[in-house]
C-alpha cells in the first residue's frame, strides 16, 4: 500500500528517525535553555514585584511617620498658642491690677489734698470772717476796745462761726 502511493517504507522510517533525532536534539539544546530563560524571566518579574511591594510598604511607613509628625507638630502648635494666650491673659490681668492700684493711690492722694486744701480754705475763711466781724463790731460799737477785749471778741466770733457747719 505504501508502494502504491509511491512511497518507500525505508524512506518513511528514515524520515521518522531523523525527525525524532531532530526533536531530541532541539529539546536538549533549545527547549531546555528556553525553559530556563522563561523561569529566570519569571523569577526576575516576581523579584521586581516583591521589591515594588517592599518599596510601597516602606513608603507607606514613611507616610504614616510623616503624618504622625505633622499631627504632633500641629498639636504642639496649638499648645504653644494656648500657652501664649494664657501668658497674655495673666500679663493683661497684672497690668490691669497695677493700674487699679495706681488709680487708688492717686485717688487717695487727691482726697488727702482736697481735705488739706479744704482745711486751709476753712482756716483762711475763719480768719477773714473774724477780721470782718471785728471790723463790723468796731463800726457798730464805734468805740475802741482793749487788746484783751479784742481777742476775747475774736475768739467768740470764731467759735460761733466754727460751730456753724461750713459748706463749700
Amino acid at each position: 500500500m505504501v508502494e502504491a502511493l509511491g512511497l518507500d517504507l525505508k524512506e518513511i522510517i528514515f524520515a521518522i528517525v531523523n525527525f525524532v533525532i531532530l526533536v531530541s536534539v532541539l529539546a536538549k539544546f533549545l527547549y531546555q535553555p528556553f525553559l530556563e530563560m522563561l523561569e529566570n524571566r519569571k523569577q526576575t518579574i516576581q523579584d521586581s514585584f516583591d521589591h515594588a511591594a517592599e518599596t510601597n510598604r516602606r513608603a507607606d511607613e514613611k507616610m504614616d511617620e510623616y503624618n504622625e509628625r505633622i499631627s504632633n507638630v500641629e498639636h504642639e502648635g496649638r499648645e504653644i498658642i494656648k500657652s501664649a494666650k494664657i501668658k497674655a491673659e495673666v500679663q493683661a490681668s497684672d497690668i490691669i491690677n497695677e493700674a487699679k492700684v495706681k488709680a487708688t493711690e492717686i485717688t487717695l492722694h487727691a482726697e488727702k489734698e482736697v481735705e488739706r486744701q479744704k482745711a486751709k480754705a476753712l482756716s483762711e475763711m475763719k480768719a477773714q470772717v473774724a477780721a470782718m466781724a471785728l471790723l463790723a463790731a468796731e463800726k457798730i460799737l464805734e468805740k475802741e476796745l482793749e487788746i484783751e477785749g479784742q481777742e476775747h471778741l475774736i475768739d467768740n466770733i470764731i467759735e460761733q462761726v466754727g460751730a456753724a457747719k461750713w459748706q463749700n
